[in-house]
């Protein structure tokens, strides 16, 4: 009785979690300056890649280092309550989040066009403020993850790693992309 009284507890604490994630749209306009996540940008428009956004994200999964494990996020569900983004600027994606027992998560998004590319990253640097307010009295431990999260872009793609060892994920990030 107790284990099942426990799990419908932590389910309701799960769902709550992830309820106050979101901000409303009013908020989400108010950009934060989120310049020390950012490990590693490239930009260039004349760079002509094709990645496979999967397997970048499945790639950084299997080899990255994350305490949790990581689930297989929803598109639609990233794209709209995660990060705030159109589905019209974005030709790819793959995501990976956490159990809500960590900061961790992988985003890896292909835009339409180049002009899209800081669009994606300002989303990015969005969530990242989003989830430091959000851990900073809950899981204080993963503000570390947070203050070194990685994003990186080239030509039309923009990467979010959040996980244990910045630069290993930033190591395999820069792989991908050779």
């Amino acid at each position: 009785m107790r284990k099942i009284i426990y799990t419908i507890t932590m389910g309701v604490v799960m769902m709550c979690s992830l309820a106050a994630c979101g901000k409303s749209k009013e908020e989400s306009n108010d950009k934060t300056d989120a310049t020390e996540a950012v490990q590693n940008t490239e930009e260039s428009e004349d760079v002509v890649i094709d990645v496979d956004v999967q397997e970048v994200a499945d790639k950084l999964l299997s080899d990255g280092d994350f305490k949790d494990e990581l689930g297989v996020v929803d598109k639609t569900i990233a794209m709209t309550r995660l990060y705030g983004l159109d589905e019209a600027i974005v030709e790819a994606a793959a995501f990976y989040t956490n159990s809500n027992a960590t900061a961790e998560e992988i985003a890896v998004i292909k835009v339409v066009g180049n002009e899209d590319v800081d669009t994606v990253k300002a989303a990015y640097e969005n969530r990242i403020e989003e989830q430091k307010e959000a851990c900073k009295d809950y899981l204080p431990d993963e503000m570390p993850k947070l203050e070194d999260a990685v994003i990186f872009t080239k030509g039309n793609y923009v990467v979010l790693c959040v996980s244990n060892d910045s630069k290993k994920a930033e190591d395999i990030i820069e792989k991908m992309f050779e």
